[in-house]
Formats: C-alpha cells, structure tokens, sequence
C-alpha cells in the first residue's frame, strides 16, 4: 500500500466513479482499476460496490475512504511544517463561508493571503452553514465559518461574533420606520429562506414561541434571487445587515430593527477535531478571525464580539 492508491481511492471514492476520477486525475482508466483492484487485494476487502449510477463504497470502504483522507491531510501537514522550517507556509487551505458572509470577509481574505502567504493555495467554497459544517467534519474543508456556538459532534468551533436580523424591504416599503414590533413584522408580505436554513429556524422559532404565524407569500432557496426580489418590491425578509451592505449603501433597500424581540445568530470559526490542523490551515485561521474583529471595529459588519 502507499499514498498514491490511497489518493486514487479518495478520489474514486469522491467522484462516484472511475471514469469520472479519471478525468479528474488525467489518469487512465485501467490505471486507476488496478490500483483499486490491488489496494482492495492488500486489504482483503471489498471497497467499492458498483451500480448503474457508479461506485459507493462498502461499509469497510468508507471506513478505509475516512482514514485515507486523515493520512493525506496528515501527510500534507508535514509538508507544510517542513515548509515552514525553510521559512514559508505554504500547502492548500480550504475554506468555507456562507453565503451572507462571503460578501464581508470573501475578497478581503483573498487579498490578506495573497499579500501574506503567497505560497498558501487558498479555495474559498460558498454555500449554506449547515452544509459547510458537515464537509468540515468529513474533512472536505480545512476551516469553515458556521452559525453555531456549540453542539457540533467533532468540530472545535469558536464564537466570534453574534449580529442582529432585521427586517429589509425596498426603498420606502417600510414608511420610514426604523423598528417594527414582532407581530406587525410577522404581518408584512414576507418572502422567506427554504428550509433548511438557519435563518428561517431562528425567526420561526421566535415566531412560534409569541404565537405569531407570518403572512409568507414565497419561499426561496437562492438568496441572491431573495434580495433581488427584495429589491424590486416583491416582498420583505428578515435577514442580517451584513447580506445588504452594497444595497444598503445605495438607498435601494431600507432596514428596521425588531424592538420587543431581537433575534441574533453567532458565527463560529470551526475547525475539524478529526483532521490534523496544518501550519497553513492555522495561519489561515488566524486571519479569518483578525478580518473578522476588524470589519466589525471598522463597523462595515453590524455585530457585537465575543
């Protein structure tokens, strides 16, 4: 056995099928195969089950796939720790952000390590916190930002900041107001987040708690159709300041605070209790949560530290 029939096998495993890894790999096909054929030979176990729609590992193989991914996270922390040594940090560092934090902190990450760690490969991925935390916990990200201040089974997450949901309707939909009282929010025309989303558990679980049942007139599962729609009048949402600042600073949108109930969320910087940290994923780490206390210093993200 060796890394490289370990590498083959996660991305196998990854991809879904050969072929698709192959393409992936600019490996051939019969390449790969036998790889797997003498990996599955080595360990005396079937690892891949194969269908019409492609390979799914075998319960053996998913525990192989999950310890073949820890070895390889592994063995890219020694390279980075080695780098270090010479003097640089360098190595691949994948990051997750949701969606309405990505417009706060997405390019000035890029910026920081670019100007700070130019040997580090940085990916950003956006999508749902919840999402996020379990691709954190498989590994497939080295950081994530998540809404979470505890609770996640195999995560090391840090409070960082907690912020306000407000209510956001078009330019003049709100008459002015600067803070609604739950219910009269709960009777506006409110175009809500699809389930899951953190967001929506948070507002409805107030909701329910008061007694209230909103007057919801669409859901959607694209957040930037949800402001747009926002924008052209459609409907009002509740959502954080931080999703809203271009607009926000246009005058195209207006806000309003809920005055007798203030619904919060935190974000956390979470990293894998699972995986190894390497010296490049903490430098990373570092800097995510400097960015984060300067944008709110700076007041270009409307929060409170922890």
């Amino acid at each position: 056995m060796d890394l490289r029939q370990l590498h083959y096998f996660v991305r196998i495993v990854e991809a879904g099928s050969v072929s698709r890894a192959s393409r992936s790999l600019h490996v051939a096909q019969p390449a790969l195969s036998k790889r797997l054929a003498q990996l599955e030979e080595e360990l005396g176990v079937k690892l891949l089950a194969r269908s019409v729609r492609g390979m799914t590992p075998t319960e053996a193989g998913l525990a192989v796939f999950r310890h073949a991914q820890a070895i390889l996270k592994q063995v890219e922390a020694t390279q980075a720790v080695a780098a270090q040594a010479e003097g640089g940090v360098s190595g691949p560092v994948a990051i997750g952000l949701p969606w309405t934090i990505t417009s706060v902190l997405g390019l000035a990450l890029l910026q920081a390590v670019r100007e700070q760690y130019p040997d580090v490969r940085l990916e950003i991925m956006e999508g749902p916190s919840s999402v996020l935390a379990q691709m954190l916990g498989q590994g497939k990200l080295d950081i994530a930002v998540v809404f979470a201040d505890g609770g996640q089974a195999g995560l090391r997450l840090k409070p960082k900041v907690r912020e306000p949901l407000k209510i956001v309707g078009a330019r003049g939909v709100l008459s002015g107001r600067r803070s609604l009282t739950l219910a009269a929010a709960a009777q506006l025309p409110l175009l809500l987040l699809s389930r899951p989303n953190g967001i929506r558990e948070t507002i409805e679980r107030v909701w329910n708690e008061h007694g209230l049942v909103p007057n919801m007139v669409a859901e959607v599962n694209a957040p930037a159709l949800l402001i747009n729609a926002v924008q052209a009048g459609l409907g009002c949402a509740i959502l954080p300041a931080c999703s809203l600042d271009e607009r926000m600073r246009s005058g195209s949108i207006d806000t309003a605070a809920l005055r007798d109930v203030k619904p919060t969320r935190t974000a956390s910087i979470g990293t894998s209790m699972l995986f190894p940290v390497s010296a490049a994923t903490e430098c990373v780490r570092a800097l995510v949560e400097e960015l984060m206390e300067r944008c709110v210093r700076e007041g270009r993200w409307e929060a409170e530290l922890l």
